[in-house]
């Protein structure tokens, strides 16, 4: 059985910032985009919100060629489970992911009603085939993003002072 050093255990946190913060910012200029043409038909504001999606893509292939082991991280069961042995980041991360599953399942719920009302009672143009999926994704992932950029430097900080 392989050793689950707190180094692996910190690269694998790392990863998951990383990954959560490269959908947050490719579903959110998505998201801007859809909205900003559907429903205000501001085209040159979508074309600019496009140009963050490249932004988003090209930040991602710059991260990855100068850490190439961050894709390496978070694909075997132990990491895609939080089954991490030091206490303060499992707690971390297991509360992170509770809180971007409530959140990404209270906005799928309420996209699905949303949608169905509008359809229903309003103009249906103003949804576009993927605009709930995205807000869903984007909620998720950014409430994942937020709740673990802190994480490494907050372990770090008790660990410095009794120095």
């Amino acid at each position: 059985m392989a050793v689950w050093t707190i180094e692996d255990q910190e690269n694998c946190v790392k990863a998951s910032i990383f990954g959560a913060l490269f959908f947050a910012l490719l579903t959110g200029f998505q998201l801007l985009k859809d909205i900003s043409l559907f429903w205000f038909q501001l085209t040159v504001v979508s074309d600019a919100f496009g140009y963050g999606v490249l932004f988003s893509v090209i930040y991602f292939l710059v991260k990855v060629t100068k850490q190439p082991s961050l894709l390496s991280y978070g694909w075997k069961i132990r990491e895609i489970c939080g089954d991490f042995q030091d206490e303060y980041l499992r707690s971390r991360f297991q509360r992170a992911t509770t809180l971007a599953f409530h959140l990404t399942i209270t906005i799928a719920f309420a996209g699905y009603a949303a949608t169905n009302l509008i359809n229903k009672h309003g103009d249906p143009q103003w949804i576009s085939f993927q605009l709930f999926p995205l807000l869903t994704i984007f909620i998720g992932t950014l409430s994942f993003y937020l709740s673990l950029r802190t994480v490494l430097d907050e372990q770090d900080e008790p660990a410095q002072e009794t120095n």
